[in-house]
């Protein structure tokens, strides 16, 4: 019987955190737009496809972060520096399946309620 990763070591879950922090980078950059909740990633996504849309776009709303004021700034920099360590070796590029949807949202809620504790009033 073949054992099960623990949902913390897949690159599904890897993948979750870096979509939390990309959308968190958005956020201090443009201010505009509520996360996506966990459940919003559930059904034919494809994780590669989520970051490569967020990842596009990050320097620029880092860039924006700095503009909108030093606090936003120092956040967005420090979001935008942990990047690398996020993404998961490999970026899972086809559809979830369930269990791995469960990783990939257990991931980004995680990283999501990180940055809303550290950050506050900044994402809101």
């Amino acid at each position: 019987m073949a054992t099960q990763a623990h949902p913390s070591r897949t690159g599904h879950f890897s993948a979750g955190r870096a979509c939390a922090a990309l959308w968190a980078l958005g956020r201090l950059g443009a201010g505009e737009g509520q996360a996506p909740e966990g459940s919003g990633f559930r059904g034919k996504k494809v994780p590669v496809r989520l970051l490569r849309e967020g990842l596009s776009g990050a320097g620029w709303h880092l860039v924006r972060a700095k503009a909108r004021g030093a606090e936003r700034g120092k956040a967005a920099a420090e979001i935008f520096r942990a990047l690398p360590d996020l993404l998961p070796p490999r970026l899972p590029g086809s559809t979830m399946e369930p269990g791995e949807e469960d990783a990939f949202v257990a991931g980004y809620e995680q990283q999501l309620a990180t940055y809303r504790d550290k950050f506050g009033a900044l994402l809101d």
